[in-house]
């Protein structure tokens, strides 16, 4: 058995798969055990052998803010491709922009209190603060807006923030939102032991 521990400044998760269809399937995807390929042995050290590893990401320590990227775009050897169902379709069909930059537009449900499974067990409680949405087809174009929640553990208030222009949305709106890219929470209070 190896533990890394690698500190991290947002989890990139992976939406693209059929069955993903919120955080939490997304979160659970990313924390699924893998068992690794011959291409990635390693010698055990205590049969001396050549081995394939079983994979599994968690989270050790959470951070105050937790910053979720959603992997709306794809991204191969040669730059980015579109390689399933779900990416966007312009009025002449799929928009593939010669195979590079699709987006992919489904709606990820997520919530404004998270509960973040930690490595050892216990859970960490997040509210969301604010939200970045990517609104167009494809990676090289579109527009980013956001919903920030105002400051203040007891506020209710939203608003939207598109260029110069804000107005004041209800928290329903925010969470129904289907080009949701990136997602901020802030820790609510977690008693730490190591």
């Amino acid at each position: 058995k190896s533990n890394t521990y690698d500190p991290f400044l947002d989890l990139a998760l992976e939406i693209s798969k059929k069955h993903i269809d919120s955080l939490t399937s997304a979160f659970k995807e990313f924390t699924r055990r893998e068992k690794l390929d011959s291409d990635n042995q390693w010698k055990c050290s205590g049969c001396k052998k050549n081995v394939c590893p079983t994979k599994h990401l968690s989270v050790f320590r959470p951070p105050l803010t937790l910053c979720i990227h959603l992997k709306r775009f794809g991204f191969g050897r040669d730059g980015f491709h579109g390689s399933n169902h779900f990416f966007h379709r312009s009025s002449k069909g799929l928009n593939m922009m010669g195979n590079r930059g699709s987006k992919i537009s489904k709606r990820i449900e997520f919530p404004a209190q998270l509960s973040l499974p930690l490595s050892d067990g216990r859970v960490c409680d997040y509210t969301l603060n604010g939200i970045i949405v990517h609104v167009g087809g494809t990676a090289t174009s579109g527009h980013y807006t956001s919903y920030v929640k105002q400051p203040g553990a007891s506020s209710k208030l939203w608003y939207h923030m598109d260029d110069s222009f804000v107005t004041e949305v209800s928290e329903k709106t925010v969470l129904k939102q289907r080009d949701a890219y990136v997602l901020f929470y802030t820790r609510k209070e977690v008693k730490l032991e190591f």
